[in-house]
């Protein structure tokens, strides 16, 4: 499987709340990046699902641009929605608790894939536009 029908796979497992669906897309030697995070393997993966899910579990990712791909390369521009109903773990180990907010959060995320598996997820997004839909920052 390419990169393009990668993102697009791991994109449906989240919004339907398939974990293992959304694991099965990536291979067991992985890396996943994102501001303030970076996980190795599953269980890396699986820290970055929970950390998302527990802090906004009504969270949907939105594709309202075209997949990017070719071949083993991948690009999309996500936007995640959701409520802040839950704990925010911070890069620095701290916690942002429950503010009921709504976020929409733009995002860039750029994927590698090896033996149709996603071997590297970078996302990027803009950590001060976040804190300060949640309230929490003055932007």
């Amino acid at each position: 499987m390419d990169a393009a029908h990668l993102i697009q796979l791991t994109t449906d497992t989240w919004n339907d709340r398939d974990l293992d669906g959304y694991l099965a897309a990536y291979h067991h030697d992985c890396e996943i990046t994102a501001p303030g995070f970076v996980g190795k393997g599953h269980q890396g993966v699986t820290e970055f699902w929970t950390a998302f899910m527990t802090a906004f579990p009504d969270n949907r990712v939105l594709l309202p641009h075209p997949i990017i791909g070719a071949g083993d390369i991948g690009v999309e521009e996500p936007v995640l929605e959701g409520t802040h109903t839950g704990v925010l773990a911070g890069a620095d180990g701290s916690e942002i608790p429950p503010t009921g907010r709504r976020i929409s959060v733009p995002a860039a995320g750029v994927h590698t894939a090896r033996d149709g598996r996603i071997v590297s997820s970078r996302f990027y997004y803009d950590t001060l536009e976040l804190l300060t839909q949640l309230g929490v920052a003055a932007g």
